[in-house]
């Protein structure tokens, strides 16, 4: 923590890390049918469910990086990417910060690398808040692990990959509770064959809008589900007898 920081921000930031931590040592999916059917509604059309199926064998295992970042006036954010169109997959998409998970990595050691490799900057003096439930992206074949901390801001601009990332997006915690809020947005995929177009196919998706950019499909679903836990994770401290920041510093 900046020694420049006063108590009530210590508090702030030893509170945000024990809503997340909390939240998601108790949050169990399996368990609480409400999250995913929550998260269902914010799911884009054709997806069938397949964001919550096994994944396949041969999936590829990515780790996401979901870092609230605390700013000088106490405000909190989450760091975002817009993918550039040339990128394969997810190309002109908004995505959390991550990658494939190398080697014998863990999924904290590759979101923090991945972290830094796109945006320029590894985070500050990080808290490990926990992990949230592997979700399966089929449009890339990709099994992620998100994984959840807080951080400082870094002191100096971020610089971006330009091969990863066309700029940052801030995304204000005040806006997770809103995420799906913006209505219906139309998206249209090419048909290709034989590197031919011989058609397209529609599907809708709720969008978020934040400035004039859209955030939609597994990155909407993680938000709306991050919205969630630390609401559970408030109500789990509110009914217990000691005083979260004690929680904390016990870590």
């Amino acid at each position: 923590m900046n020694a420049s920081k006063s108590i009530v921000d210590q508090i702030m930031w030893n509170d945000l890390s024990q809503r997340l931590i909390t939240g998601l040592a108790g949050s169990d999916p399996t368990a609480d049918p409400s999250l995913q059917t929550a998260a269902r509604k914010v799911a884009p059309t054709m997806a069938y469910g397949r964001h919550y199926g096994p994944a396949p064998c041969g999936a590829r295992r990515a780790a996401v990086a979901v870092v609230w970042l605390q700013k000088d006036d106490g405000s909190w954010w989450l760091p975002l990417t817009l993918r550039p169109l040339t990128l394969r997959h997810h190309g002109g998409q908004i995505c959390f910060p991550g990658g494939m998970i190398e080697g014998d990595e863990t999924p904290v050691q590759a979101a923090l690398r991945e972290f830094e490799e796109e945006l320029g900057h590894r985070p500050m003096a990080p808290v490990f808040c926990g992990s949230m439930k592997p979700m399966y992206v089929y449009a890339s074949n990709n099994l992620i692990f998100p994984v959840v901390f807080t951080a400082q801001m870094p002191l100096s601009d971020w610089s971006p990959d330009p091969a990863e990332v066309d700029r940052v997006i801030e995304l204000p915690m005040e806006a997770i509770d809103s995420i799906g809020g913006s209505g219906r947005d139309t998206r249209v995929r090419k048909i290709v064959r034989d590197q031919q177009v011989v058609g397209e196919y529609r599907f809708d998706s709720l969008a978020y809008r934040v400035g004039e950019d859209r955030i939609w499909g597994a990155t909407a679903m993680l938000i709306q589900q991050l919205s969630r836990l630390v609401r559970q994770g408030d109500e789990m401290i509110r009914n217990c007898d000691r005083n979260p920041a004690e929680l904390v510093s016990q870590r």
